[in-house]
């Protein structure tokens, strides 16, 4: 992770290592914080893991919109998810723009509790960063991916991709035009208030959007064009947008006219 020197450091020779739990600034000080905290470990085997490996990736694609600090505001929002009592290296890897953090994890928590995620709430974790990337970095569009082969009702079937697939892609950059802009409307759709709102954030990522019988039905993206229905995003799927802020709007009315009545009643 840390003597990969060519990759280590971005274009301007800028980097940074996150050594959470951790005293010193060097290898050999963490290595052996690392060691003293494994002998805490309350259940002791023979095949106990003492570290983890773990990588954040980001698509090859939103490299343009990748920048140090969001790196690391990635990387530390992770190890709070992850286990904020556990011992954590990161570092950034900047190679051929498919940018990616390294994470070094200790097997067990400073309690000495393993650090091991069931399946269940590794896909959580997966789940819950990307959430926040999505919330706080919605410029990295094409990073997003279906974790697992769980599919929502209102989903194409073509949307769906299994992890393993998706890390293909992300190592090859092999990602149709079309799964591209699966990922900007799901970017655009999770931060939209309303189906205007929808449209509006679409044409503020760069994607123009053209009419069928007066009604916007689909996206341009250069001389192609792609239907909503094509791409995940149903008719009713959009129309919901509406009926969430409608119904935002009447709880947040309810709760002004129970406050109201509260203040009169003092």
């Amino acid at each position: 992770m840390m003597n990969d020197k060519d990759r280590l450091y971005d274009k301007e020779g800028r980097s940074f290592a996150i050594s959470h739990n951790l005293k010193g600034d060097s290898i050999t000080a963490w290595v052996k914080q690392f060691q003293v905290n494994e002998q805490k470990r309350q259940r002791k085997r023979s095949d106990s893991v003492y570290l983890t490996h773990e990588i954040i990736s980001f698509h090859n694609e939103d490299a343009k919109n990748i920048t140090l600090a969001k790196m690391e505001a990635m990387a530390r929002e992770y190890i709070k998810l992850r286990n904020p009592k556990g011992l954590y290296v990161a570092v950034p890897h900047f190679d051929k723009e498919h940018y990616h953090i390294h994470i070094c994890a200790s097997g067990v928590d400073k309690t000495g509790m393993s650090l091991r995620l069931p399946k269940v709430n590794l896909l959580k974790l997966k789940k819950d960063i990307q959430q926040y990337q999505i919330e706080k970095f919605p410029e990295l569009s094409k990073s997003i991916v279906n974790h697992g082969k769980v599919r929502d009702k209102n989903q194409d079937a073509k949307e769906v991709t299994s992890e393993n697939e998706y890390q293909f892609k992300l190592r090859t950059g092999r990602d149709s035009e079309k799964e591209l802009l699966i990922g900007m409307l799901k970017t655009c759709y999770k931060i939209a208030i309303s189906k205007e709102d929808f449209f509006l954030k679409l044409k503020e990522s760069g994607l123009e959007t053209y009419e069928r019988s007066g009604k916007i039905t689909g996206i341009k993206k250069g001389n192609l064009k792609f239907r909503f229905n094509r791409l995940g995003f149903t008719e009713q799927r959009i129309e919901d947008l509406n009926k969430f802020n409608e119904r935002e709007k009447e709880l947040n009315e309810r709760r002004a006219s129970k406050q109201k009545t509260i203040n009169r009643n003092r």
